[in-house]
Protein backbone atom coordinates (compact mmCIF):
# COMPACT_ATOMS: atom_id res chain seq x y z
CA UNK A 1 0.00 0.00 0.00
CA UNK A 2 1.52 3.40 -0.88
CA UNK A 3 1.75 6.40 1.84
CA UNK A 4 -0.53 8.88 1.42
CA UNK A 5 1.48 12.40 1.13
CA UNK A 6 -1.46 15.08 1.63
CA UNK A 7 0.85 17.96 0.71
CA UNK A 8 3.98 18.80 -1.36
CA UNK A 9 7.07 17.27 -1.32
CA UNK A 10 10.03 19.77 -0.82
CA UNK A 11 13.19 18.37 -1.12
CA UNK A 12 15.03 21.40 -0.36
CA UNK A 13 17.48 21.07 -3.62
CA UNK A 14 18.29 17.64 -2.42
CA UNK A 15 18.09 14.71 -5.10
CA UNK A 16 15.65 12.04 -5.80
CA UNK A 17 18.06 8.99 -6.38
CA UNK A 18 17.29 5.48 -7.33
CA UNK A 19 13.41 6.35 -7.98
CA UNK A 20 11.08 5.03 -10.54
CA UNK A 21 8.54 6.40 -12.86
CA UNK A 22 5.31 5.26 -12.32
CA UNK A 23 4.89 2.16 -14.82
CA UNK A 24 2.00 1.65 -17.16
CA UNK A 25 0.55 -0.56 -19.72
CA UNK A 26 -2.27 1.83 -20.66
CA UNK A 27 -2.55 5.62 -20.39
CA UNK A 28 -3.98 6.68 -16.79
CA UNK A 29 -7.89 8.31 -17.15
CA UNK A 30 -9.73 10.55 -14.17
CA UNK A 31 -7.05 12.65 -13.61
CA UNK A 32 -6.88 16.33 -12.77
CA UNK A 33 -4.30 18.93 -13.34
CA UNK A 34 -1.38 18.40 -15.17
CA UNK A 35 2.65 17.41 -15.02
CA UNK A 36 1.74 13.26 -13.92
CA UNK A 37 4.05 11.68 -15.36
CA UNK A 38 4.01 7.65 -15.90
CA UNK A 39 5.87 5.19 -18.53
CA UNK A 40 4.89 3.21 -21.07
CA UNK A 41 6.45 -0.09 -20.42
CA UNK A 42 4.56 -1.69 -23.53
CA UNK A 43 5.87 1.17 -25.70
CA UNK A 44 8.94 1.97 -23.70
CA UNK A 45 8.44 5.82 -23.88
CA UNK A 46 8.05 8.23 -20.95
CA UNK A 47 4.95 10.46 -21.42
CA UNK A 48 3.26 13.52 -19.28
CA UNK A 49 -0.26 14.57 -18.67
CA UNK A 50 -1.36 17.89 -19.49
CA UNK A 51 -4.97 17.63 -18.32
CA UNK A 52 -8.45 16.70 -19.53
CA UNK A 53 -6.87 12.97 -20.11
CA UNK A 54 -4.33 13.78 -22.51
CA UNK A 55 -0.59 12.71 -22.27
CA UNK A 56 2.23 13.51 -24.41
CA UNK A 57 5.32 10.97 -25.10
CA UNK A 58 8.51 13.49 -24.43
CA UNK A 59 10.39 14.48 -26.89
CA UNK A 60 7.63 14.92 -29.30
CA UNK A 61 7.22 19.07 -29.03
CA UNK A 62 7.45 21.47 -31.90
CA UNK A 63 10.68 23.00 -30.92
CA UNK A 64 12.62 23.77 -34.01
CA UNK A 65 16.13 25.43 -34.89
CA UNK A 66 18.49 27.15 -37.30
CA UNK A 67 20.59 25.71 -39.38
CA UNK A 68 22.94 27.90 -41.02
CA UNK A 69 26.68 28.32 -43.09
CA UNK A 70 29.03 30.08 -44.47
CA UNK A 71 26.83 30.94 -47.30
CA UNK A 72 24.28 29.82 -48.73
CA UNK A 73 20.12 30.48 -47.24
CA UNK A 74 19.16 29.45 -43.63
CA UNK A 75 17.17 26.82 -43.14
CA UNK A 76 14.41 26.18 -40.32
CA UNK A 77 14.51 22.80 -38.93
CA UNK A 78 11.53 21.12 -37.34
CA UNK A 79 10.96 17.92 -35.13
CA UNK A 80 11.02 14.67 -37.20
CA UNK A 81 13.23 16.55 -40.02
CA UNK A 82 16.72 15.39 -40.95
CA UNK A 83 19.06 17.30 -41.91
CA UNK A 84 21.89 16.17 -44.61
CA UNK A 85 25.68 16.85 -44.70
CA UNK A 86 26.98 16.72 -47.63
CA UNK A 87 30.46 16.81 -48.68
CA UNK A 88 32.46 18.99 -51.37
CA UNK A 89 35.69 19.23 -53.02
CA UNK A 90 37.99 16.79 -51.86
CA UNK A 91 35.78 16.59 -48.19
CA UNK A 92 33.30 13.21 -47.72
CA UNK A 93 30.85 12.55 -44.91
CA UNK A 94 29.93 9.31 -42.89
CA UNK A 95 27.38 8.42 -40.26
CA UNK A 96 29.79 5.74 -38.42
CA UNK A 97 27.60 5.15 -35.45
CA UNK A 98 24.62 6.23 -33.07
CA UNK A 99 24.81 9.79 -32.96
CA UNK A 100 28.06 10.49 -35.35
CA UNK A 101 28.66 12.06 -37.91
CA UNK A 102 32.29 11.59 -39.62
CA UNK A 103 33.98 14.16 -41.63
CA UNK A 104 36.99 13.24 -43.93
CA UNK A 105 39.09 14.86 -45.76
CA UNK A 106 39.86 12.73 -49.28
CA UNK A 107 43.43 11.70 -50.34
CA UNK A 108 45.18 13.30 -53.15
CA UNK A 109 46.71 11.38 -55.65
CA UNK A 110 49.01 13.02 -58.55
CA UNK A 111 51.12 11.97 -61.46
CA UNK A 112 54.93 13.36 -61.22
CA UNK A 113 56.44 13.96 -64.74
CA UNK A 114 60.00 14.20 -65.53
CA UNK A 115 61.38 16.45 -68.34
CA UNK A 116 65.13 17.06 -69.51
CA UNK A 117 66.71 19.69 -70.51
CA UNK A 118 70.72 20.30 -71.95
CA UNK A 119 71.90 23.87 -71.88
CA UNK A 120 75.59 24.62 -72.87
CA UNK A 121 77.72 27.47 -71.66
CA UNK A 122 75.15 30.69 -71.40
CA UNK A 123 71.55 28.43 -71.51
CA UNK A 124 69.01 28.46 -68.71
CA UNK A 125 66.52 26.24 -67.14
CA UNK A 126 64.07 26.80 -65.02
CA UNK A 127 63.47 25.14 -61.43
CA UNK A 128 61.10 25.32 -58.38
CA UNK A 129 63.33 27.75 -55.69
CA UNK A 130 60.26 27.38 -52.83
CA UNK A 131 57.03 25.96 -52.13
CA UNK A 132 54.76 28.15 -49.40
CA UNK A 133 51.56 26.14 -47.60
CA UNK A 134 49.37 27.43 -44.74
CA UNK A 135 48.71 26.24 -41.62
CA UNK A 136 47.07 23.12 -42.78
CA UNK A 137 49.52 21.57 -45.49
CA UNK A 138 48.06 22.90 -48.29
CA UNK A 139 50.50 24.55 -51.14
CA UNK A 140 49.48 27.95 -51.38
CA UNK A 141 52.21 29.45 -53.85
CA UNK A 142 55.21 28.29 -56.02
CA UNK A 143 58.39 30.52 -56.96
CA UNK A 144 60.20 29.35 -60.22
CA UNK A 145 63.52 30.99 -60.68
CA UNK A 146 65.39 30.39 -64.41
CA UNK A 147 68.66 29.44 -63.70
CA UNK A 148 71.58 30.30 -66.22
CA UNK A 149 74.54 28.65 -66.77
CA UNK A 150 77.99 30.45 -66.95
CA UNK A 151 80.15 30.49 -69.98
CA UNK A 152 83.76 28.39 -69.13
CA UNK A 153 86.36 31.36 -69.98
CA UNK A 154 87.67 31.45 -66.39
CA UNK A 155 91.47 31.47 -67.01
CA UNK A 156 92.41 31.30 -63.14
CA UNK A 157 94.07 28.24 -61.34
CA UNK A 158 92.80 28.16 -58.03
CA UNK A 159 95.28 25.99 -55.24
CA UNK A 160 94.12 24.18 -52.82
CA UNK A 161 95.69 21.94 -49.49
CA UNK A 162 95.52 18.26 -49.11
CA UNK A 163 92.10 18.78 -47.17
CA UNK A 164 90.87 20.62 -50.30
CA UNK A 165 91.34 24.31 -48.75
CA UNK A 166 91.72 26.76 -50.94
CA UNK A 167 95.28 28.22 -50.26
CA UNK A 168 95.11 30.87 -53.22
CA UNK A 169 94.23 31.60 -56.91
CA UNK A 170 96.89 32.25 -59.60
CA UNK A 171 95.30 34.17 -62.31
CA UNK A 172 96.41 33.69 -66.12
CA UNK A 173 99.68 31.73 -65.17
CA UNK A 174 101.47 30.28 -67.80
CA UNK A 175 102.91 27.40 -65.00
CA UNK A 176 103.21 27.39 -60.66
CA UNK A 177 107.19 27.04 -59.50
CA UNK A 178 107.22 25.88 -55.73
CA UNK A 179 110.52 26.66 -53.41
CA UNK A 180 112.47 25.17 -50.89
CA UNK A 181 115.28 25.87 -48.64
CA UNK A 182 117.54 24.91 -46.22
CA UNK A 183 117.95 21.48 -47.35
CA UNK A 184 114.28 20.81 -47.91
CA UNK A 185 113.01 19.18 -50.87
CA UNK A 186 109.47 19.58 -53.07
CA UNK A 187 108.09 16.22 -55.11
CA UNK A 188 104.86 16.50 -57.09
CA UNK A 189 102.70 12.97 -57.20
CA UNK A 190 101.36 12.78 -61.14
CA UNK A 191 98.63 9.92 -59.35
CA UNK A 192 96.92 12.33 -56.76
CA UNK A 193 98.23 15.28 -58.38
CA UNK A 194 99.51 16.15 -55.05
CA UNK A 195 102.44 18.83 -54.27
CA UNK A 196 104.63 17.55 -51.20
CA UNK A 197 106.79 19.83 -49.21
CA UNK A 198 109.33 17.81 -47.07
CA UNK A 199 111.46 19.55 -44.15
CA UNK A 200 114.45 18.64 -42.85
CA UNK A 201 114.29 17.46 -39.24
CA UNK A 202 116.24 19.41 -36.99
CA UNK A 203 114.82 18.88 -33.92
CA UNK A 204 116.34 18.19 -30.71
CA UNK A 205 116.25 15.33 -28.51
CA UNK A 206 116.40 14.85 -24.52
CA UNK A 207 117.45 11.98 -22.06
CA UNK A 208 116.65 12.06 -17.61
CA UNK A 209 118.66 10.05 -16.57
CA UNK A 210 119.05 9.34 -13.03
CA UNK A 211 122.60 9.54 -11.27
CA UNK A 212 123.90 10.12 -7.45
CA UNK A 213 123.37 13.86 -6.86
CA UNK A 214 126.19 15.57 -4.65
CA UNK A 215 126.06 15.45 -1.27
CA UNK A 216 124.29 17.79 1.13
CA UNK A 217 125.06 17.54 5.02
CA UNK A 218 122.25 15.98 6.80
CA UNK A 219 120.15 14.67 3.60
CA UNK A 220 119.95 11.57 1.05
CA UNK A 221 120.32 13.03 -2.22
CA UNK A 222 119.20 11.81 -5.86
CA UNK A 223 120.04 13.97 -9.37
CA UNK A 224 117.84 13.73 -12.39
CA UNK A 225 119.60 15.34 -15.03
CA UNK A 226 118.68 16.96 -18.71
CA UNK A 227 120.76 15.84 -21.10
CA UNK A 228 120.70 16.71 -24.94
CA UNK A 229 121.15 14.43 -27.98
CA UNK A 230 120.94 14.77 -31.40
CA UNK A 231 122.04 17.96 -32.73
CA UNK A 232 122.82 18.90 -29.01
CA UNK A 233 124.99 17.25 -26.30
CA UNK A 234 125.93 17.90 -22.28
CA UNK A 235 123.40 18.25 -19.46
CA UNK A 236 121.31 21.07 -19.95
CA UNK A 237 119.86 21.03 -16.11
CA UNK A 238 119.67 19.43 -12.91
CA UNK A 239 117.14 18.56 -10.38
CA UNK A 240 118.00 17.61 -7.10
CA UNK A 241 115.66 16.06 -4.67
CA UNK A 242 116.79 16.07 -1.01
CA UNK A 243 115.75 13.52 2.08
CA UNK A 244 116.51 15.15 5.44
CA UNK A 245 117.78 12.30 7.66
CA UNK A 246 115.77 10.60 10.34
CA UNK A 247 112.78 11.53 8.16
CA UNK A 248 113.16 10.71 4.18
CA UNK A 249 115.30 8.56 2.83
CA UNK A 250 116.25 8.85 -0.88
CA UNK A 251 117.24 5.92 -2.75
CA UNK A 252 118.02 5.39 -6.57
CA UNK A 253 118.51 3.53 -9.50
CA UNK A 254 121.22 5.20 -11.55
CA UNK A 255 121.07 5.64 -15.74
CA UNK A 256 118.35 6.44 -18.25
CA UNK A 257 114.57 4.99 -17.26
CA UNK A 258 116.66 4.88 -13.71
CA UNK A 259 114.16 5.09 -9.96
CA UNK A 260 113.85 7.57 -7.58
CA UNK A 261 112.64 5.97 -4.35
CA UNK A 262 111.11 8.47 -1.46
CA UNK A 263 109.89 6.88 1.88
CA UNK A 264 109.87 7.41 5.23
CA UNK A 265 112.85 6.17 7.28
CA UNK A 266 112.87 3.20 9.99
CA UNK A 267 113.25 5.63 12.20
CA UNK A 268 110.91 8.58 12.15
CA UNK A 269 111.61 12.24 13.67
CA UNK A 270 108.78 15.09 13.81
CA UNK A 271 110.13 18.00 15.30
CA UNK A 272 107.24 20.25 16.01
CA UNK A 273 103.28 18.75 15.35
CA UNK A 274 102.06 15.93 13.67
CA UNK A 275 98.46 15.86 12.39
CA UNK A 276 96.73 12.36 11.47
CA UNK A 277 93.79 13.29 9.63
CA UNK A 278 92.60 9.66 9.33
CA UNK A 279 93.45 6.24 11.09
CA UNK A 280 96.27 5.90 12.48
CA UNK A 281 97.98 2.89 13.49
CA UNK A 282 101.14 1.66 15.55
CA UNK A 283 102.70 -1.97 15.24
CA UNK A 284 105.29 -0.83 17.55
CA UNK A 285 106.28 0.93 20.77
CA UNK A 286 105.08 4.40 21.44
CA UNK A 287 107.57 6.78 23.08
CA UNK A 288 109.54 3.84 23.92
CA UNK A 289 112.24 4.13 26.85
CA UNK A 290 115.06 1.15 27.35
CA UNK A 291 113.23 0.52 30.75
CA UNK A 292 111.33 -2.26 31.12
CA UNK A 293 108.38 -2.48 33.88
CA UNK A 294 109.83 -5.02 36.54
CA UNK A 295 106.28 -6.74 36.91
CA UNK A 296 105.57 -7.46 33.34
CA UNK A 297 108.99 -7.02 31.56
CA UNK A 298 107.03 -4.90 29.30
CA UNK A 299 108.63 -1.82 27.96
CA UNK A 300 107.91 1.19 29.52
CA UNK A 301 105.96 4.03 27.34
CA UNK A 302 105.82 7.54 28.04
CA UNK A 303 104.01 10.56 26.68
CA UNK A 304 106.20 14.13 27.70
CA UNK A 305 102.62 16.25 27.74
CA UNK A 306 99.29 15.18 27.59
CA UNK A 307 97.43 13.10 24.91
CA UNK A 308 93.70 14.45 24.10
CA UNK A 309 91.58 11.42 23.89
CA UNK A 310 88.32 11.55 21.80
CA UNK A 311 85.20 10.46 23.58
CA UNK A 312 84.71 6.97 23.00
CA UNK A 313 82.09 5.57 20.46
CA UNK A 314 83.18 1.84 20.69
CA UNK A 315 83.91 -0.77 23.45
CA UNK A 316 87.35 -1.19 21.91
CA UNK A 317 87.96 2.46 22.11
CA UNK A 318 90.02 4.18 24.66
CA UNK A 319 87.71 6.52 26.96
CA UNK A 320 88.94 10.01 27.89
CA UNK A 321 88.87 11.50 31.54
CA UNK A 322 85.55 12.92 31.48
CA UNK A 323 84.19 9.65 30.16
CA UNK A 324 86.09 7.97 33.31
CA UNK A 325 84.74 10.40 35.98
CA UNK A 326 80.59 10.54 34.42
CA UNK A 327 81.10 6.46 34.53
CA UNK A 328 81.98 6.27 38.27
CA UNK A 329 79.67 9.16 39.43
CA UNK A 330 77.18 8.24 41.82
CA UNK A 331 78.71 4.90 42.62
CA UNK A 332 79.81 6.44 46.20
CA UNK A 333 82.07 5.30 48.45
CA UNK A 334 82.21 4.34 52.21
CA UNK A 335 83.10 6.91 54.21
CA UNK A 336 83.31 5.07 57.66
CA UNK A 337 81.71 5.52 60.61
CA UNK A 338 80.14 8.61 61.63
CA UNK A 339 79.04 10.53 65.64
CA UNK A 340 75.41 11.28 65.28
CA UNK A 341 76.14 12.74 68.87
CA UNK A 342 79.21 15.14 68.36
CA UNK A 343 79.01 15.31 63.98
CA UNK A 344 82.18 14.11 63.32
CA UNK A 345 83.56 13.56 60.58
CA UNK A 346 81.48 17.03 60.12
CA UNK A 347 78.48 16.91 57.78
CA UNK A 348 76.39 20.10 58.75
CA UNK A 349 79.25 21.94 57.46
CA UNK A 350 79.68 23.84 61.07
CA UNK A 351 83.33 23.97 62.12
CA UNK A 352 85.10 22.27 65.53
CA UNK A 353 88.15 24.41 65.34
CA UNK A 354 89.98 23.48 62.64
CA UNK A 355 88.04 20.53 61.55
CA UNK A 356 85.86 21.97 58.40
CA UNK A 357 83.13 20.69 55.77
CA UNK A 358 84.93 17.76 53.76
CA UNK A 359 84.42 17.01 50.07
CA UNK A 360 82.04 14.60 49.05
CA UNK A 361 80.67 12.66 45.89
CA UNK A 362 77.21 11.59 44.99
CA UNK A 363 76.26 8.17 46.46
CA UNK A 364 78.92 8.59 49.08
CA UNK A 365 77.87 7.08 52.33
CA UNK A 366 78.19 7.03 56.13
CA UNK A 367 77.10 4.27 59.22
CA UNK A 368 75.94 5.62 62.39
CA UNK A 369 77.99 4.41 65.13
CA UNK A 370 76.95 6.88 68.01
CA UNK A 371 73.78 7.83 68.70
CA UNK A 372 72.25 11.38 68.54
CA UNK A 373 70.82 14.14 66.95
CA UNK A 374 73.56 16.27 65.77
CA UNK A 375 72.47 15.54 62.26
CA UNK A 376 70.55 18.45 61.99
CA UNK A 377 68.11 17.78 64.82
CA UNK A 378 67.40 14.14 63.91
CA UNK A 379 67.79 11.37 65.77
CA UNK A 380 69.98 8.75 64.45
CA UNK A 381 70.78 5.59 66.37
CA UNK A 382 73.49 2.82 65.32
CA UNK A 383 73.12 0.94 62.46
CA UNK A 384 71.39 3.93 60.42
CA UNK A 385 72.69 4.93 57.01
CA UNK A 386 73.55 8.79 55.51
CA UNK A 387 73.68 9.01 51.38
CA UNK A 388 75.34 12.05 49.90
CA UNK A 389 72.59 12.73 47.33
CA UNK A 390 73.67 15.98 45.67
CA UNK A 391 77.85 16.48 45.39
CA UNK A 392 79.21 18.44 48.16
CA UNK A 393 81.92 21.01 47.82
CA UNK A 394 84.73 21.34 50.62
CA UNK A 395 84.45 24.18 53.24
CA UNK A 396 80.49 24.61 52.14
CA UNK A 397 78.05 24.47 54.54
CA UNK A 398 75.33 21.82 53.07
CA UNK A 399 71.46 21.07 54.54
CA UNK A 400 69.65 18.04 55.08
CA UNK A 401 68.12 18.00 51.29
CA UNK A 402 71.92 17.27 50.68
CA UNK A 403 71.55 14.38 52.40
CA UNK A 404 69.21 10.44 52.41
CA UNK A 405 68.94 9.01 55.70
CA UNK A 406 67.75 5.10 56.17
CA UNK A 407 66.20 4.38 59.60
CA UNK A 408 67.81 0.77 59.67
CA UNK A 409 67.09 0.32 63.57
CA UNK A 410 63.89 -1.35 65.19
CA UNK A 411 62.24 1.56 66.40
CA UNK A 412 58.66 1.26 67.91
CA UNK A 413 56.31 3.49 65.51
CA UNK A 414 55.07 6.44 66.80
CA UNK A 415 52.36 9.01 65.77
CA UNK A 416 52.80 12.64 64.81
CA UNK A 417 51.45 15.66 63.34
CA UNK A 418 53.44 15.10 59.91
CA UNK A 419 55.13 13.02 58.30
CA UNK A 420 58.58 14.20 58.90
CA UNK A 421 57.80 14.16 62.52
CA UNK A 422 56.37 11.03 62.88
CA UNK A 423 58.85 8.18 64.17
CA UNK A 424 59.01 5.19 61.97
CA UNK A 425 59.79 1.81 63.07
CA UNK A 426 57.91 -1.20 64.44
CA UNK A 427 54.06 -1.59 64.21
CA UNK A 428 51.70 -3.70 65.68
CA UNK A 429 47.93 -4.22 64.12
CA UNK A 430 44.43 -4.51 65.83
CA UNK A 431 43.06 -8.39 65.04
CA UNK A 432 39.58 -7.22 64.86
CA UNK A 433 40.36 -5.25 61.84
CA UNK A 434 42.90 -6.98 60.39
CA UNK A 435 45.21 -9.91 59.32
CA UNK A 436 49.35 -10.21 58.81
CA UNK A 437 51.01 -13.59 57.36
CA UNK A 438 53.93 -14.78 58.18
CA UNK A 439 55.89 -12.75 55.63
CA UNK A 440 54.57 -9.69 56.82
CA UNK A 441 51.08 -8.86 54.64
CA UNK A 442 48.66 -6.53 56.40
CA UNK A 443 45.15 -6.65 55.41
CA UNK A 444 41.84 -5.28 56.60
CA UNK A 445 39.36 -8.61 57.68
CA UNK A 446 36.94 -9.94 55.41
CA UNK A 447 33.55 -9.07 56.65
CA UNK A 448 31.83 -10.77 53.89
CA UNK A 449 29.46 -7.92 52.94
CA UNK A 450 31.29 -6.96 49.25
CA UNK A 451 28.26 -6.61 46.73
CA UNK A 452 25.93 -4.15 45.15
CA UNK A 453 23.48 -2.73 47.72
CA UNK A 454 19.76 -1.34 46.76
CA UNK A 455 17.47 -1.26 44.03
CA UNK A 456 13.94 -0.03 43.19
CA UNK A 457 12.50 -2.45 45.60
CA UNK A 458 14.53 -2.56 48.32
CA UNK A 459 16.59 0.18 50.53
CA UNK A 460 20.49 -0.39 51.91
CA UNK A 461 20.67 -1.41 55.41
CA UNK A 462 24.41 -0.63 56.17
CA UNK A 463 26.35 -0.80 59.75
CA UNK A 464 29.53 0.82 60.51
CA UNK A 465 31.72 0.77 63.85
CA UNK A 466 33.74 3.50 65.96
CA UNK A 467 36.36 3.53 63.12
CA UNK A 468 33.89 4.02 60.65
CA UNK A 469 34.48 0.34 58.83
CA UNK A 470 31.31 -1.34 57.61
CA UNK A 471 31.10 -4.17 59.14
CA UNK A 472 27.43 -5.69 58.15
CA UNK A 473 25.00 -4.47 54.82
CA UNK A 474 21.77 -5.67 53.78
CA UNK A 475 18.74 -5.26 51.39
CA UNK A 476 15.29 -4.53 53.22
CA UNK A 477 12.57 -4.53 50.95
CA UNK A 478 10.31 -1.54 50.78
CA UNK A 479 6.75 -2.37 51.43
CA UNK A 480 4.12 0.14 51.11
CA UNK A 481 0.50 -0.30 51.91
CA UNK A 482 -2.86 -0.27 49.79
CA UNK A 483 -3.61 1.88 52.87
CA UNK A 484 -0.91 4.38 51.91
CA UNK A 485 -2.11 4.71 48.37
CA UNK A 486 -5.07 5.87 47.56
CA UNK A 487 -6.05 4.41 43.98
CA UNK A 488 -2.87 4.06 42.49
CA UNK A 489 -3.77 2.61 39.44
CA UNK A 490 -6.11 5.50 38.27
CA UNK A 491 -3.87 8.09 39.51
CA UNK A 492 -1.68 7.12 37.03
CA UNK A 493 -3.97 6.34 33.91
CA UNK A 494 -5.00 10.34 35.18
CA UNK A 495 -1.36 11.56 34.96
CA UNK A 496 -1.13 9.89 31.17
CA UNK A 497 -3.97 10.97 30.11
CA UNK A 498 -3.34 14.57 30.82
CA UNK A 499 -0.18 14.47 28.28
CA UNK A 500 -2.59 12.92 25.23
CA UNK A 501 -5.21 14.18 23.01
CA UNK A 502 -7.08 12.82 19.56
CA UNK A 503 -8.92 14.93 17.02
CA UNK A 504 -10.95 14.65 14.14
CA UNK A 505 -10.51 16.85 11.25
CA UNK A 506 -12.05 17.37 7.79
CA UNK A 507 -15.04 19.19 6.54
CA UNK A 508 -15.09 18.66 2.69
CA UNK A 509 -13.75 22.49 2.34
CA UNK A 510 -11.13 23.54 4.48
CA UNK A 511 -7.35 22.86 3.20
CA UNK A 512 -5.83 24.19 6.70
CA UNK A 513 -6.83 23.34 10.39
CA UNK A 514 -6.05 24.94 13.60
CA UNK A 515 -6.10 22.70 17.09
CA UNK A 516 -6.08 24.72 19.81
CA UNK A 517 -4.05 22.59 22.50
CA UNK A 518 -5.24 24.68 25.59
CA UNK A 519 -8.92 23.11 24.74
CA UNK A 520 -7.54 19.62 24.40
CA UNK A 521 -6.68 19.54 28.34
CA UNK A 522 -3.47 19.30 27.62
CA UNK A 523 -0.03 21.10 29.19
CA UNK A 524 0.90 24.56 27.11
CA UNK A 525 4.09 26.53 28.01
CA UNK A 526 5.75 24.13 24.96
CA UNK A 527 6.09 23.09 21.39
CA UNK A 528 7.63 19.66 22.56
CA UNK A 529 4.46 17.73 21.12
CA UNK A 530 4.53 14.86 18.85
CA UNK A 531 1.81 14.91 16.15
CA UNK A 532 0.49 11.74 14.40
CA UNK A 533 -1.99 11.46 11.20
CA UNK A 534 -4.09 8.44 9.93
CA UNK A 535 -6.81 8.07 7.84
CA UNK A 536 -9.98 7.50 10.06
CA UNK A 537 -11.56 5.34 7.14
CA UNK A 538 -9.95 1.92 5.41
CA UNK A 539 -6.84 1.53 4.89
CA UNK A 540 -6.26 3.35 8.78
CA UNK A 541 -3.11 4.27 6.83
CA UNK A 542 -0.57 6.89 8.10
CA UNK A 543 -0.90 10.19 5.88
CA UNK A 544 1.59 12.97 5.77
CA UNK A 545 0.13 16.84 5.89
CA UNK A 546 2.46 20.26 6.98
CA UNK A 547 2.36 20.39 11.01
CA UNK A 548 3.33 23.24 12.39
CA UNK A 549 3.33 24.52 16.13
CA UNK A 550 2.48 27.65 15.15
CA UNK A 551 2.67 28.71 19.29
CA UNK A 552 2.95 26.78 22.42
CA UNK A 553 -1.07 26.68 22.46
CA UNK A 554 -1.84 26.19 18.64
CA UNK A 555 -1.26 23.54 16.31
CA UNK A 556 -1.48 24.34 12.70
CA UNK A 557 -2.08 21.30 9.96
CA UNK A 558 -2.18 21.95 5.87
CA UNK A 559 -3.14 19.90 3.13
CA UNK A 560 -3.03 20.67 -0.76
CA UNK A 561 -6.73 19.54 -1.47
CA UNK A 562 -9.78 19.76 0.76
CA UNK A 563 -10.27 16.87 3.09
CA UNK A 564 -13.62 15.07 3.49
CA UNK A 565 -15.65 15.44 6.44
CA UNK A 566 -13.97 13.86 9.63
CA UNK A 567 -10.96 11.98 7.08
CA UNK A 568 -8.14 12.11 9.23
CA UNK A 569 -7.69 11.00 13.07
CA UNK A 570 -4.89 13.28 14.90
CA UNK A 571 -3.17 11.79 17.55
CA UNK A 572 -1.40 14.78 20.02
CA UNK A 573 1.17 13.91 22.62
CA UNK A 574 3.42 16.16 24.85
CA UNK A 575 6.53 14.75 25.42
CA UNK A 576 7.66 14.90 29.38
Amino acid sequence: MAIAYLVNIDLNNNQLLDFKVYNRTSDETGLSGSGQLIYRTDTNVLKYHTGGDTWVTVGTSTDSWILNGDSGTSQTINNNDTVLITGGTYITTEVSATDTLKIDHDDTTRTDTTSTASPVEGGTFTAVDSVTTNTTGHVTALNLKTVTLPNDNDTSLPIKNSAGTLQFTAEDVNGVRFGASGGATVTFNSATQLVTYNAVNDNETYTLPVSVGTAITGYSVADIDLTAGGTGSGIKSVVTIAGKDTQIAITETVGNNGEVKIALTDDVVVANNLTVTNDLTVDGVINQTEATDAGTGLPVNTFTGQVAVPTATDGAHAPNLAQVELLIAGIGIFQGAYDASTDLPILTGVAQGAVTQLKYDVGDYFVVSVAGNAFFSTQLEPGDFIFVNTAIAAGSVPTLANYTVVIADANIAGAGSTDGNTQKGVAGFDSANFTASAAGWIQLVNRSVAGSYGTASAVSSITVDDAGVVTAAADTTIDITASQVSDFCAAVQTCVAENGAAVLIGDGTATSYAIDVSALDLPTGTRDLMVQTFRNSTPWDTVYMDVERTSDVLLTLTTTTALATDAVRVLIQKIT
